[in-house]
């Protein structure tokens, strides 16, 4: 039988406590013979907080008995306390409590037990988060340690000094949070700053509908702050800036370490500028006609360059086994990451595990840059630049999108290029084709008519066609490096190929014009990011035989994947008038299960300060209501925009030219 002790009177035999009077009897029973009862009236449980429950037992006690019927044969049903009985279960696992520990509770008549169980669960009345945060306070007010209160209430230390920042705001906002009037997530942005009078001035100096987050957070942050997330951050590196001094401003609630401000916009771009200008010796050094350190160059400016190409040096065996390491590393990175997103979508952003998995993401990304640097290091490393073109072309160093130096070489002014076709000329020597002009020189006479040369070439190039017809390797080796052409010629090879087909690089011609904030799109940076890789593996050389032949010798896959490439990168789906029906474009994005929410916000810039007042209004009915939506009609069209580019955020609604349009049955 088991052993169970009152604190009143009570007979022998257990079972005649079940007609224990109607407040019940105090009663400590083993753990190992409590079961969760099936009458207990909660049925949806979980997990979430069992440790910290459990924390707190351990510190604490049991401060609340578990009700508690008698089921027979020493065993007794949990009618009220599911959780606690959780928590003691877990000290068990925890090793604190051995499986038979004592476990205060009260004993009621079987016949009670769902009317006990209602009424507990009924009858409780949760915690106010203020109330919450500021017994935190008052916790590390009397002496005790944010690791003490941490484990005492089996939480992490994270979590204490964010209630102890709730605390710690100005007496205003908590009073406004218990009346309701202002949420969590506003008084988490007005903890960007400790000063009180600022947090009431950023207050007061939006109107009453205009306080959202978004908002709160704009009038907090100085326009010379630095985003600690942008490429020009990552690039300086926030270690650096404030070994250098500078002052940054953290978000406490955010997962992510990115997520703050750098306070010195000024500092910022000096040390931004140092580094670029340290990569800059470096390229002096290796004897170049120039050099320039600029921390953006548009890409106009970059395209008005003839390029010059390096001759490829074949790998020794080293590094050959060298490279295969690093593409092994580079795909066990990226699988990585992979498996790390995956774990991502299922676990609460401001949790504990939460926390620790964002960790682990970063530091996953930031290890496959650094294999990505050494792989792209190891192909320039290969690159041989001629005495002539080192002394004729010059080199731009710049930080790239996405936070790292980019060196351009081998770049050819106007100037230079005519110098070098002059001093060619001179001496009697063949002037490459990529810098020769379309026509000839003035008097120059060719050696056979055009009509000849039409004739001869016409019946070449019937030859091409019919063996090409017999040999579909070949044929998809050239279509791929015909469209390769246009969007690396630039920087990589020169192709002259007698494939009449053609592709515009979409990307660097209209989307950058047409698309507002294009460079700092996702998209932009999923595109330049596949060009770098690919740009990384095409060889150099001085004309397209060389080029081609190396195309001939990859395997399917490789050509089939780099078309993949080439096909998107020559994709337009522009149109100046909104499509009347389900189109081809239509059918590519369902292929691709694009979801343009994913890609596309309504910010001021790409939307909200295009489109009129009456558009702002609909846009915010349909993603928010029409309550939200009401007090546009009496703003002025700044402000109107300000408030919609709030009310919007995060609501992922899209105009009617960026929503998906069913397909047509006889489609």
């Amino acid at each position: 039988m088991t052993n169970i002790a009152m604190t009143v009177d009570a007979p022998a035999d257990i079972h005649e406590a079940t007609s224990a009077p109607a407040p019940g009897r105090d009663v400590a029973i083993p753990l190992n013979a409590l079961f969760l009862s099936p009458a207990n009236v909660r049925k949806q449980r979980s997990d979430q907080g069992i440790p910290e429950l459990a924390a707190l037992i351990k510190s604490q006690g049991l401060l609340q008995r578990l009700s508690v019927t008698d089921a027979g044969e020493d065993r007794f049903a949990v009618e009220a306390g599911g959780r606690r009985l959780a928590a003691c279960q877990w000290l068990v696992v925890d090793g604190f409590f051995a499986e038979d520990q004592p476990i205060d509770c009260r004993l009621y008549g079987s016949a009670r037990a769902v009317a006990i169980s209602m009424a507990e669960n009924s009858g409780r009345l949760n915690m106010h988060p203020a109330d919450e945060f500021e017994a935190f306070a008052r916790l590390i007010a009397e002496g005790r340690t944010e690791q003490q209160v941490a484990g005492q209430f089996g939480v992490s230390v994270l979590t204490v000094q964010r209630r102890m920042k709730l605390a710690n705001l100005a007496p205003r906002f908590i009073q406004l949070f218990r009346d309701g009037k202002a949420d969590m997530d506003q008084l988490k942005v007005l903890c960007l700053v400790d000063d009180h009078a600022q947090q009431i001035a950023a207050w007061d100096s939006l109107h009453e509908y205009n306080r959202s987050a978004y908002m709160l957070r704009q009038a907090l942050v100085n326009d010379d702050e630095v985003q600690g997330d942008s490429a020009l951050a990552k690039f300086v590196g926030i270690a650096a800036y404030e070994a250098a001094g500078g002052i940054v401003r953290r978000d406490l609630f955010s997962v992510s370490t990115d997520e703050c401000w750098l306070q010195d916009g000024a500092l910022v771009h000096k040390l931004a500028m140092d580094r670029l200008e340290g990569a800059a010796e470096v390229e002096r050094a290796a004897g170049w006609s120039w050099v320039e350190a600029h921390l953006r160059v548009d890409y106009a400016t970059m395209n008005s360059f003839d390029r010059g190409r390096p001759k490829a040096r074949k790998m020794t065996d080293e590094q050959a086994q060298g490279m295969e390491v690093w593409k092994a590393l580079a795909e066990e990175a990226r699988a990585a990451i992979a498996a790390l997103n995956f774990e991502w979508d299922a676990v609460e952003d401001d949790s504990e595990e939460g926390e620790a998995l964002a960790a682990r993401i970063e530091q996953a990304e930031a290890d496959a840059e650094q294999i990505r640097e050494s792989i792209s290091l190891l192909h320039a490393s290969l690159a041989e630049w001629s005495a002539k073109q080192l002394a004729s072309c010059g080199v731009i160093v710049t930080m790239s999108h996405d936070g790292r130096i980019e060196v351009t070489r081998g770049l050819m002014r106007a100037q230079d290029k005519k110098a070098v076709v002059a001093e060619l000329k001179k001496a009697g020597k063949p002037v490459p084709a990529h810098l020769q002009g379309h026509t000839p020189a003035k008097g120059e006479r060719a050696e056979f008519s055009e009509r000849l040369v039409h004739d001869l070439t016409a019946h070449r190039t019937a030859a091409l066609q019919a063996a090409l017809t017999e040999n579909a390797h070949v044929a998809l080796a050239l279509v791929v490096h015909k469209l390769a052409g246009p969007i690396f010629a630039n920087g990589y090879f020169h192709s002259s190929s007698p494939l009449k087909v053609s592709a515009q690089l979409t990307s660097n011609t209209h989307l950058s014009t047409r698309a507002t904030e294009y460079g700092e799109s996702q998209a932009a940076s999923v595109i330049d990011q596949a060009q770098s890789r690919w740009g990384d593996r095409l060889p150099g050389g001085d004309g397209a035989a060389s080029t081609l032949g190396w195309f001939i010798k990859q395997d399917d896959a490789t050509l089939l994947e780099l078309l993949a490439f080439c096909s998107a990168s020559a994709l337009d789906a522009m149109h100046g008038r909104e499509r009347s029906g389900y189109d081809d474009s239509d059918a590519l994005a369902e292929a691709l299960g694009i979801d343009m929410a994913d890609w596309w916000a309504p910010t001021p810039a790409k939307y909200l300060e295009s489109v009129s007042k009456a558009q702002l209004i609909e846009a915010v009915t349909e993603a928010c209501g029409a309550d939200v939506a009401k007090p546009v009609a009496g703003m002025k069209k700044g402000e109107a925009v300000t408030y919609c580019a709030a009310k919007l955020e995060g609501t992922r609604w899209l105009p009617t030219p960026l929503r998906a349009k069913p397909a047509q049955a006889a489609q």
